[in-house]
């Protein structure tokens, strides 16, 4: 299963990639929303998205997930946020999910099974 992150804190990004790739999914990953906006254009579509709200550009990702519903309809996004819950405005899509920070492996995990009815196989230990 692929999946595209994007994540501007360098330390966030590695370890969601870490336990990403702990669980066996292929990641994509990057800083800047445009430039992973323009990957997503020219290849297949991920079977996820998680995209950090506040990325740190004019962009940010509600408007990443409307970029990615407009282009792949089915491909459901996840939103990470440290940000109150009280101050999420925005309205998410059926497919989509938010997870305030911090959050556990296992969370995000479970989240990406429920968006996609499938199951992961984490490595063993």
């Amino acid at each position: 299963m692929r999946i595209l992150l994007i994540e501007d804190d360098n330390l966030v990004r590695a370890v969601l990639v870490d336990c990403l790739l702990d669980a066996c999914f292929d990641v994509i990953d990057f800083s800047d929303p445009h430039v992973a906006l323009g990957a997503f254009d020219r290849s297949e579509p991920p079977d996820v998205v998680i995209t950090d709200v506040d990325l740190g550009s004019k962009l940010d990702g509600f408007a990443v997930a409307t970029a990615i519903h407009h282009s792949s309809p089915t491909v459901p996004v996840i939103l990470i946020s440290g940000r109150p819950t009280g101050q999420r405005e925005q309205n998410l899509d059926p497919h989509d999910r938010f997870l305030q920070k911090p959050f556990s492996n296992d969370h995000l995990l479970r989240t990406i099974e429920q968006l996609t009815e499938r199951g992961y196989s984490p490595r063993p230990e």
